[in-house]
């Protein structure tokens, strides 16, 4: 396999969330699949909307999901500097270029000349796109509005009768006829680069020899080939994904329920549980294994992607966030839960033994929390349904089990077969309401866990309490 050179390019708009990191971690796969390298670049060509703190969110997001950039901000490389908007002068350089060879041209129509533009495309039944009304306009016509002041934005003339083609990774075939394409914008009124240019221009000097974009980038590709052939760039390849979209069907967005990776971390996902979900994301991997990244791009294909948009579902992020939660250690489940549970356990209760307890009841933090708040604090509130489980025991069942704990401790099994042998109860009625006793909840962890967990004082108390009731 020939060695892939990818890239991420996000925008530093606002929070990264799911849909960026899907495409982050494919080209991060793909890289890596072939021992290539994998480029950070952050596009910020939008003056008004970019700013450094989410440039800065990004790089520690994408640090956090291990996904390290071999070239980029805060690493540098050959192709210093990553931040497009410290690029103009190598912009510059190409734009200098196609006015020579006359291929782009400087246009003056107005946004509200081009809206009534539209307005009759569409009224006509043809596709809404810039009709060329600058691209033979004289000199002296472009004369007369550069000495007006008019300020133009810059177009690139879209060679006629010719058809560009390529071979997506996903798509497979793609064939466009550049009659279908207009003379789009490469740079702005106020001088600075469009997405199309730059996005283009880049992935040429910085060697990117495999774009792996949604496919809302399609119809940009044909354009940025023959941008590219016009000055004589290199070419990658293309992979678009399918897009991944939230609720409604539309693309994936905080709008519409994802999480931004500030939140994933928050709520205590481990990075490795959203890498094996976004990994499977419109993607067939056949099976439920957890794999580290190394693993997960030896698997990753390309001809087991799908073509068609793929749901956000957050039960199968919850899936895969239980699933790695039980390939730890307890060491390392205690390693992550202790500065959560900090303040919350009584000192007399180890943490290790407290993890080693609940482990199989949390996924998350906050569950470890909430069961912590139940089980360490003797003042639980009993729900109306436990209450009544508590009452029709009868404080005779209770008092019961605080002999037989007492007689057999620390013998749970001995313990709970001599207060099955005195009360005449079994299943269900022998065990929810020591439960309840003891926890103040009807499920959670193993019992007799978790009365070593507690120890005598705690469970002889908890049963006295509740003889009471």
């Amino acid at each position: 396999m020939a060695t892939k050179k990818t890239r991420f390019c996000p925008s530093p708009t606002g929070l990264m969330h799911l849909g960026n990191l899907r495409t982050a971690l494919l080209n991060f796969l793909l890289s890596k699949q072939s021992k290539g390298s994998f480029i950070l670049r952050i596009e910020d060509t939008d003056k008004e909307r970019s700013k450094k703190e989410f440039a800065e969110l990004i790089c520690d997001d994408l640090t956090w999901m291990d996904l390290n950039w071999e070239e980029g901000p805060r690493t540098g490389g050959p192709q210093d500097p990553y931040f497009q908007s410290e690029r103009n002068q190598l912009y510059e350089k190409f734009y200098a270029e196609l006015i020579d060879k006359d291929l782009i041209y400087p246009c003056f129509a107005t946004e509200e000349e081009l809206k009534v533009i539209r307005r009759n495309q569409l009224a006509a039944g043809k596709p809404p796109r810039y009709p060329g009304i600058w691209s033979d306009a004289s000199k002296e016509d472009v004369q007369k509005e550069f000495e007006k002041g008019s300020k133009p934005v810059y177009r690139f003339r879209i060679p006629k009768k010719k058809t560009i083609a390529f071979n997506d990774l996903i798509k497979g075939e793609q064939s466009f006829n550049s009659d279908d394409l207009d003379d789009f914008i490469v740079k702005k009124e106020d001088g600075s680069p469009t997405f199309m240019y730059a996005n283009a221009i880049d992935d040429a000097l910085m060697n990117i020899n495999l774009v792996v974009r949604g496919d809302d980038h399609l119809s940009n590709t044909p354009r940025q080939i023959a941008l590219l052939e016009a000055l004589q760039l290199d070419i990658p390849e293309y992979a678009h994904i399918a897009l991944f979209t939230g609720d409604d069907g539309s693309p994936l967005s905080k709008r519409n329920g994802s999480l931004s990776i500030q939140e994933l971390k928050e709520k205590g996902y481990f990075p490795l549980a959203v890498a094996n979900y976004l990994a499977r994301v419109g993607h067939t991997i056949g099976d439920n294994e957890v794999r580290d990244l190394t693993a997960l791009a030896k698997v990753f294909d390309t001809n087991k992607v799908s073509s068609s948009p793929s749901r956000f579902d957050i039960q199968q992020l919850n899936f895969w966030q239980k699933q790695v939660v039980e390939a730890q250690s307890d060491e390392e489940l205690n390693n992550w839960l202790n500065p959560f549970l900090e303040g919350l356990l009584p000192k007399d209760i180890d943490s290790g033994l407290f993890v080693k307890t609940i482990r199989e009841n949390i996924a998350f933090p906050e569950e470890a929390i909430s069961l912590a708040n139940n089980i360490m604090s003797a003042d639980f509130k009993l729900s109306k349904e436990a209450k009544n489980i508590i009452k029709a025991s009868g404080n005779e069942f209770f008092s019961l089990a605080k002999e037989a704990f007492l007689k057999n401790w620390p013998s749970w099994t001995e313990s709970m077969k001599d207060l099955s042998s005195t009360s005449g109860k079994k299943g269900k009625e022998l065990y929810q309401p020591i439960r309840i006793s003891l926890t103040g909840q009807e499920s959670g962890p193993k019992l007799d866990q978790l009365s070593t967990l507690l120890g005598k004082e705690r469970v002889i108390e908890r049963l006295e309490k509740a003889s009471k009731i």
